[in-house]
This record gives C-alpha cells, sequence and structure tokens, in this order.
C-alpha cells in the first residue's frame, strides 16, 4: 500500500514499512495548517480506514503544524488505542518540536529521532537484521575481595538498560485535558 496526496504545499504519503507489515508509515512533507489539514487528515483517515492502527508519522520534511495539525493527531489517538494500535511522530524539526513541546503534547503523543527508534522503543519490534542501531550495556563491577561470584572475579557484562531519569514536570501539565488519554 503506498498513497500519495500532494495539494496546497502538502505532500503526504502512506506506505507499509519495509521491514514490519504491520507499521504505517505517514511521510508528510510541506506545512500542516488550516489550509492543508484536511489534505493530510485524508491520508491519516484512509489509514484508519484501512484498519492500520500502528502508524508512525515522519514529520522530518514539515516546517510548522498548526492547532488543526496537532488537532488530528490528538483527536485520533484513543480511537488507535482503543484498537490496541499507537501513533508515534518522528524527526520533527526544530520548529515542529517547540510547539510540541510547548504545548506538552509529549504527554499524549511520544515522539521519537528515527522510525528505528519509534519500533525499537514505541512498538518493541526486534532490530532487522544489518539494522543500524545502539545495544545498551551495562558493566557491573567485580564484587569486593572476600565476596564469591562464583569462578571469576572479571566484570559481568548486561544488555539490560539502565533506568532513566524521570522526566521534570510542571504542575499545570497535570491540570491538561488531554493528559488522561
Amino acid at each position: 500500500m503506498k498513497t500519495t496526496i500532494a495539494k496546497n504545499n502538502l505532500t503526504a504519503a502512506a506506505g507499509e514499512h519495509p521491514l514490519h507489515k504491520d507499521v504505517t508509515v505517514i511521510s508528510v512533507r510541506g506545512f500542516i495548517d488550516t489550509t492543508t489539514a484536511p489534505e493530510f487528515e485524508r491520508t491519516f483517515q484512509m489509514v484508519l480506514g484501512q484498519k492500520k492502527f500502528n502508524i508512525i508519522i515522519n514529520l522530518k520534511d514539515v516546517t510548522y503544524v498548526s492547532s488543526a495539525g496537532w488537532g488530528i493527531f490528538v483527536g485520533e489517538i484513543k480511537r488507535i488505542r482503543v484498537q490496541k494500535g499507537n501513533l508515534f511522530l518522528v524527526a520533527m524539526t526544530p520548529e515542529v518540536t517547540d510547539a510540541y513541546e510547548l504545548l506538552q503534547f509529549g504527554t499524549i503523543i511520544k515522539s521519537f529521532p528515527t522510525e528505528l527508534e519509534a519500533l525499537n522503543k514505541g512498538f518493541g519490534k526486534p532490530k532487522a537484521k544489518g539494522a543500524p542501531g545502539k545495544a545498551v550495556v551495562q558493566v557491573l563491577e567485580p564484587a569486593p575481595v572476600g565476596q564469591s561470584q562464583g569462578s571469576s572475579s572479571e566484570s559481568v557484562v548486561s544488555a539490560a538498560p539502565t533506568p532513566a531519569a524521570p522526566k521534570k514536570r510542571s504542575m499545570f501539565h497535570v491540570f491538561l485535558p488531554w493528559r488522561w488519554f
């Protein structure tokens, strides 16, 4: 499935992820405002109409998202999650990231720097063979002398990720109505 809509300074193309057929990628180019939002929404609704609920929206070529654009994402997130799917934004430009952070949309929709990270961290998909990525390695120190660690006192390497520090949030985020999605 590959669909492209181009009109009014916006191009939106939807297709299956090449490595994960159950994930749909919508690549957007241009800007999403009140004049272009209907074209983007048409593509988005077409994907949802095909019962595709694992979605990555690639915004690397988007320079601006207005409230009309953000409303499309937020308006469908509950429906997507009820269907056991999820929606992730990837590769946002600094201008789009500023609005995303200012409006605290991170409490509703996660974003990732790349599609690969959205697949791995968001959907929990295993890395494809030969796909670039970083493995998280934690080195455990040897036990002090006198404590047994088995037959060797060398460092043990574990692939378990270290817990991330909690994100600081303002009191304001508690009162945001979209926090409950």
